[in-house]
């Protein structure tokens, strides 16, 4: 699992003072780079990227701007050409970790060369493979 820390802006608020519903996808991209990078430094993504397929979300408790937050990530599933991404969206208080919401990716590997589709390649995969759960 790779814990990446969000800095959860004023602007990421709404009405109510929660993280508004859509802002989650955009903490989940950030997390999901964050493994990217940390896993594959120097990867090329042009012949070896991915494409987003689906994005769920399920949202248990509502996250404060003043919320201590952490996007933990791990990998669910590895097909062929495809694989998830299980986030969850979590708040340190105290000495105590609050799951707030969790989520999941389905991406597509894809080389944006040729714009088709590809087999997983193996360094991905030996990547994924570590945060299997």
């Amino acid at each position: 699992m790779i814990s990446t820390p969000i800095q959860i802006r004023f602007s990421d608020c709404d009405m109510l003072q929660h993280v508004n519903n859509a802002i989650y996808l955009q903490y989940f991209e950030t997390a999901r780079i964050n493994f990217f990078r940390k896993e594959l430094p120097n990867w090329n993504w042009k012949e070896e990227g991915i494409i987003l397929l689906k994005n769920t979300i399920e949202y248990k408790i509502p996250l404060y701007l003043t919320d201590d937050c952490f996007i933990e990530i791990e990998t669910t599933h590895i097909g062929s050409k495809s694989f998830t991404l299980s986030y969850r969206v979590v708040v340190k208080k105290d000495s105590n970790v609050i799951l707030k919401t969790f989520g999941q990716s389905t991406l597509v590997c894809y080389n944006f060369l040729k714009k088709e589709s590809i087999i997983l390649p193996k360094k991905l995969k030996e990547a994924l493979l570590k945060h299997l759960v």
